[in-house]
C-alpha cells in the first residue's frame, strides 16, 4: 500500500520526527513515500532502497583509551603463599572432666586472633553450642594467617602434636587448599573427609565469609555435622585402643 503525500503532509511528518525518504531518481509529479502514517510511532522502518552513501559525511570515531596495565601487587597473596598456624588455645571444655574424656577437636580458622574476639568469635561460639561441643568435648582453636613468600605451612606440626585431635575442622578455603596441597574449589573440598598429615579433616567456610553471606550458614552446619560423625568414630577407636 502506498501513500501520496504533498509538501504540507511531508512537513507535518518531519515536525513529528517521522523520517520521509525521497527516491534517488527525480521525483515524479506524485512522489511515493514509504513513511509510516502520522499515527504510527516516531521511528520509521528503513526503505528497501537506501539513499546514496555520498549524502552523509563519514563521522570519525575517537580512538579507544588504552587499557591500564594490571597492578603489579595482587590484592591478596597467591595460593602458594606461606601460611602460619598460631599456637592453639583451648576454646571449650576447659576444666571439664567429661570433656577431657570426650572427643578432641582442632579448629583451624582463617584470620587474626583479635578478629575472633568480635562477631566471628561469637558466631563460632553459637555454632559450637548448637552442636553441643561446648560440653563433653575439648575444642582447641588455632588461627591461620597467610603472607606473601615461598609456599610453606609453619607451626602446624607443633599444633597437631600438642592437641592430638580426633578431627580437624578447617574453616578456610585458601588455607585448606594450602594445607591439603589442592587446587580444588571449596565446593569440591567440602562434604568429604580429607587426610591432613595422618589426621581426618573436614573443610568449611571461613567465619568472615559466613558473616558476609549468612545464607551459607546452613552449608557450614552440614560440614560441622560431618565433622561430628568423624570425631565420634575416631574417639571410639582411640578409646578401644587404650
Amino acid at each position: 500500500m502506498s501513500l501520496e503525500l504533498d509538501k504540507r503532509q511531508r512537513a507535518m511528518l518531519r515536525e513529528m520526527g517521522v523520517q520521509v525518504w525521497s527516491p534517488l531518481s527525480p521525483a515524479p509529479a506524485d512522489p511515493i513515500s514509504a513513511a509510516t502514517p502520522a499515527s504510527a510511532p516516531t521511528s520509521a522502518p528503513a526503505p528497501t532502497t537506501q539513499p546514496a552513501a555520498a549524502t552523509r559525511a563519514p563521522v570519525a570515531r575517537p580512538s579507544p583509551a588504552p587499557t591500564p596495565a594490571p597492578a603489579s601487587t595482587p590484592a591478596e597473596p597467591p595460593a602458594g603463599a606461606s601460611w602460619r598456624v598460631d599456637a592453639a588455645q583451648l576454646f571449650a571444655g576447659e576444666g571439664d572432666a567429661a570433656a577431657e574424656r570426650g572427643p578432641r577437636w582442632l579448629l583451624l580458622a582463617e584470620g587474626r586472633p583479635e578478629e575472633l574476639a568480635e562477631g566471628a568469635g561469637e558466631l563460632l561460639k553459637n555454632m559450637l553450642r548448637a552442636a553441643r561441643l561446648a560440653e563433653g568435648a575439648q575444642v582447641w582453636l588455632a588461627t591461620l594467617q597467610r603472607s606473601a613468600g615461598p609456599a610453606d605451612v609453619l607451626g602446624l606440626d607443633e599444633v597437631l602434636a600438642h592437641t592430638e585431635p580426633d578431627v580437624v575442622f578447617l574453616m578456610s578455603r585458601l588455607g585448606a587448599q594450602a594445607l591439603l596441597e589442592s587446587d580444588e574449589p571449596l565446593g569440591r573440598l567440602r562434604g568429604q573427609v580429607h587426610d591432613l598429615w595422618g589426621l581426618p579433616a573436614v573443610v568449611s567456610y571461613d567465619l568472615g565469609s559466613l558473616l558476609r553471606t549468612p545464607t551459607d550458614k546452613a552449608k557450614a552446619w552440614d560440614d560441622l555435622c560431618l565433622a561430628l560423625q568423624v570425631a565420634r568414630a575416631q574417639h571410639a577407636e582411640r578409646l578401644a585402643a587404650e
